[in-house]
């Protein structure tokens, strides 16, 4: 697989895991709060219950999951880009 390829899979999985690392955070924070955190101030009625047919715990393992698979994928982002990044710096530093 050439690098150009590499780079557009990378970017495209990174978008989708941030889409779902955002959406199950936003989940979390205002329709299923846990114990006193939250945009609620907590526990409802509704936490008890489902959202989009998911449970808080199945949320929380989504965000979870999707966050570390980010992670990663923004080390290896920086890891395919690291001649630009190092030549951004040199020019950087020359400007000074």
């Amino acid at each position: 697989m050439n690098r150009t390829v590499l780079n557009l899979l990378v970017d495209i999985i990174s978008f989708f895991a941030f889409l779902a690392s955002t959406t199950s955070g936003l989940a979390l924070w205002t329709v299923l709060p846990g114990d006193g955190y939250g945009f609620r101030g907590g526990r409802t009625a509704v936490a008890e219950q489902l959202f989009f047919g998911l449970s808080r715990q199945d949320w929380l393992g989504l965000h979870n999951r999707s966050s570390l698979i980010l992670a990663a994928l923004i080390v290896l982002h920086i890891v395919l880009h690291r001649r630009e990044i190092r030549n951004w710096g040199k020019m950087i530093g020359r400007s000074r």
